[in-house]
């Protein structure tokens, strides 16, 4: 029982610490660019994703809100925007038409739109959707408050 609990704060540390480098080399990516960072909410992956085998212990167990949480400090402390966006249909929808279609995905690592055409990499198209949703979300935060009509 011991050993299990020695092992599990190992891969909790191991965890942490990834996500402590990949968050890290994110933002900075992103302050040197002068860019912001989007990322999809990345609580309640594990009912969304369905893995393969070989995958399925490793991601378990892995802490995507925690890496979450780390964007978030990081680019915050770093002066980097950071937002969130929601992870629906990312991978299903063609950002050049915004057909959203299940078939859309034939296979996991595909994507080819079934109106225009579009093809590549899911994960790509994925990533381009969630920038797009970033930029809308981005306008929407930082407009400027409307000045209500004074009436007497």
């Amino acid at each position: 029982m011991r050993r299990l609990a020695r092992r599990a704060h190992r891969e909790q540390r191991h965890a942490t610490h990834v996500n402590h480098k990949i968050s890290k080399e994110i933002v900075s990516v992103a302050q040197r660019t002068g860019r912001g960072v989007a990322a999809e909410q990345l609580d309640g992956i594990r009912d969304r994703v369905r893995l393969r085998r070989d995958q399925r212990d490793t991601l378990s167990s892995w802490p995507f809100h925690q890496l979450g949480q780390h964007l978030s400090y990081k680019a915050r402390r770093a002066g980097v925007a950071f937002l969130e966006v929601d992870a629906s249909y990312t991978s299903q929808r063609c950002p050049r038409c915004g057909h959203t279609e299940k078939a859309n995905r034939p296979t996991r690592d595909c994507f080819c739109c079934r109106r225009c055409g579009l093809a590549g990499p899911a994960d790509v198209v994925a990533g381009v959707n969630v920038r797009n949703r970033a930029r809308s979300a981005w306008v929407l935060v930082t407009a400027p408050v409307p000045a209500l009509a004074m009436t007497s």
